[in-house]
């Protein structure tokens, strides 16, 4: 009898063992990934230069201006909206998988204004696949973009005598080249200080948080600096493709670097759906 009591407590203690392991190899694990700290002034640019060309960013509020510096893939320049920028976060991957996290905050005169920003070497990578695409063949595609005649009924907004106006929309090999005319009837040169696409709420609640997907071009080509006086000229965007979701829109927004003559445009996915392949 004595036995039979020790088998069954040596049995059962066994059954506690290998359910507690089950349990353990079912068992979640979550690691906590540091922010590094980012302060923006709206009085001055700071510039973020990463080691290999940007893929994505994400800002936590709309009030945080970036954009690609021009010509160059791998440095985005962010810059406070208004000096009441309230704490937030910036989310930047990299083409190389690299995942980078920010606490932003504002600071009028930022402690460091050039930030050259390198990998951790267990640092977190973002999986995707990589499609690898040669400058030589997005720039020649863009190139035949900017030749072609108006595909659509355009899209526009006119202030001041200046202009931005989507007159295309072509698709070839799962990218997307967005044809844009500028113009200024102006004899003063339009500057630009920011040229920014991102996907917003088409409706937005004053206490729901701000809802934008910024769409960081992998090519702009044209001058996205200025647009000289009396002058009209093109611009192609090339981003991978994408659609936009119900109650969403894409917009397009140029702002004039110490002006007033701010231009946007809104973009709809039926827009979208009438992509022209490009010959």
């Amino acid at each position: 009898m004595k036995n039979i009591h020790f088998i069954l407590i040596a049995a059962f203690g066994l059954l506690t063992t290998v359910d507690l392991k089950a349990q353990g190899i079912f068992k979640n694990t979550t690691r906590s990934i540091p922010a590094s700290e980012l302060q923006i002034s709206d009085q001055m640019t700071t510039n973020l230069i990463f080691s290999n060309a940007i893929k994505s960013v994400d800002r936590g509020n709309r009030n945080i201006l970036v954009q690609k510096a021009t010509a160059v893939e791998n440095i985005l320049q962010v810059k406070a909206e208004n000096s009441g920028l309230q704490n937030s976060n910036l989310t930047v991957i990299t083409e190389d998988g690299g995942f980078y996290s920010f606490a932003v905050e504002y600071q009028k005169v930022p402690n460091n204004l050039n930030l050259k920003i390198q990998r951790a070497e267990q640092a977190e990578l973002a999986n995707f696949e990589k499609t690898v695409y040669m400058d030589s063949e997005l720039a020649e595609t863009a190139r035949k973009v900017s030749m072609k005649s108006r595909s659509m009924p355009a899209i526009r907004e006119r202030r001041f005598l200046t202009g931005i106006a989507l007159t295309g929309i072509y698709i070839e090999k799962d990218l997307l080249y967005f044809q844009l005319r500028l113009e200024n009837q102006t004899n003063i040169p339009y500057d630009i200080e920011q040229f920014r696409l991102f996907i917003r709420d088409s409706k937005q609640s004053k206490r729901s948080a701000s809802q934008e997907l910024e769409q960081t071009p992998m090519l702009v080509y044209g001058d996205a600096a200025r647009i000289p006086a009396q002058s009209t000229q093109t611009l192609v965007v090339v981003l991978p493709k994408f659609t936009i979701p119900d109650q969403k829109h894409l917009k397009i927004e140029l702002m004039e670097e110490k002006g007033g003559r701010h231009l946007q445009i809104k973009v709809k996915n039926r827009h979208l759906m009438n992509a022209m392949q490009v010959d």
